[in-house]
This record gives C-alpha cells, structure tokens and sequence, in this order.
C-alpha cells in the first residue's frame, strides 16, 4: 500500500521518525496499528545536531588519516572553513534560548 505526502507532512514524518530511532515507513505503521506515536528517543532538532555532529566526526577523521599519511592537498583550507562553519551553527542551536538574533 502506498500513501502520497505533502512535501511538509514527509519532512515531519521523517524528522519524528529519526528522533525515534526507526525508519518513516515503521514509524508510520507503528501509529497506524498501535494508535499511539512511538516515544521519542531524541527531539527532531537534537536528532538533526547529532547527525550533523557524527558528518563533522567523519570529515575530521578522514582529514586526520590523510595528514598522518603527510598528505597535505589545498582542498583542507575549504574543509577547515566548512566544519569550523558547522561547528559555530551547532554551537549556536544548542544555546539558543529560541529567541530571534539581536545582532
């Protein structure tokens, strides 16, 4: 059986979906048979900050490798700045008190 979504409704079911650890198509079959939503084992935005964490900790593990191999390419200044980039927004989600910036 198929359902169509809106492109919101499957943004929302897939983000709920993570945050409970289970794919969206489980996710949904557990609400349709069971009647109840299953809990959350992080919220939609922690779960989004983890994934983007665990990129960071690949990226920087790669990088790593290729320098302890002495491999210096011209591309690491680009993936400094990216994941120095990524680490501000993480930073930044994470002590927001959810009020618009002042600055």
């Amino acid at each position: 059986m198929n359902i169509r979504l809106t492109e919101t409704e499957h943004a929302k079911a897939v983000a709920h979906a993570q945050a409970s650890g289970m794919t969206p198509a489980n996710w949904i079959r557990r609400i349709v048979f069971t009647g109840k939503f299953p809990p959350l084992k992080l919220s939609p935005v922690e779960a989004a900050l983890y994934r983007e964490l665990k990129r960071i900790g690949v990226n920087l593990n790669q990088i790593t490798h290729r320098i302890n191999l002495r491999e210096f390419p011209k591309e690491y200044l680009a993936q400094q700045v990216e994941l120095k980039e990524a680490l501000d927004y993480i930073l930044k989600a994470l002590t927001s008190d959810g009020e618009p910036d002042q600055g």
